[in-house]
């Protein structure tokens, strides 16, 4: 076996490329000003892509893919507990972008109570899903109500009640 190290520049490399390059195509559709220059309002999204772009090659050419592709075989091959444990990191992000989908649509109450729900669900397991309701709606109420009546801070209301 050869002495190359595993990491994981390779593939942030690839991911900033891909990155830059479509938030570089979404900013050059950015609608023209009325007036001016019709370039300026894209020049800092543009350079924020260019860089992007660049740090992605200078990853894989410093990194390399090779060492990329050996570290994705590492990360097959571990423990089934870090395994479990990188499942549940996932399952969390996916949980979080959910609940940005949907906080400004159900509502704080609502898209609170099951983002916690599905967040206990996903460190304490299905067994202790009556308690992970029940603290989930206790919270999500009770920092609704401090926020909104006692401190005048407008959460998003309930849906039906807009």
């Amino acid at each position: 076996m050869s002495n190359i190290k595993p990491n994981w520049d390779g593939l942030t490399g690839l991911f900033s490329i891909v990155f830059g390059l479509s938030y570089g195509g979404y900013a050059y559709s950015l609608p023209q000003p009325m007036f001016g220059n019709p370039l300026e309002a894209i020049f800092l999204p543009l350079t924020v892509s260019a860089i992007a772009i660049l740090i992605g090659v200078l990853l894989i050419i410093t990194g390399g893919l090779a060492p990329s592709i050996m570290a994705v075989k590492m990360l097959l091959n571990e423990s089934p507990k870090r395994k479990s444990d990188r499942r549940k990191v996932a399952i969390t992000a996916v949980i979080c972008v959910f609940y940005a989908l949907m906080f400004e649509h159900a509502g704080y109450v609502i898209s609170t109570s099951i983002f916690m729900f599905a967040m206990l669900t996903v460190t304490c397991g299905l067994a202790f899903w009556k308690k992970s309701a029940l603290i989930s709606l206790i919270f999500a109420v009770s920092i609704f109500i401090t926020f909104n009546e006692m401190l005048s801070v407008n959460l998003p209301p309930f849906p039906f009640f807009n």
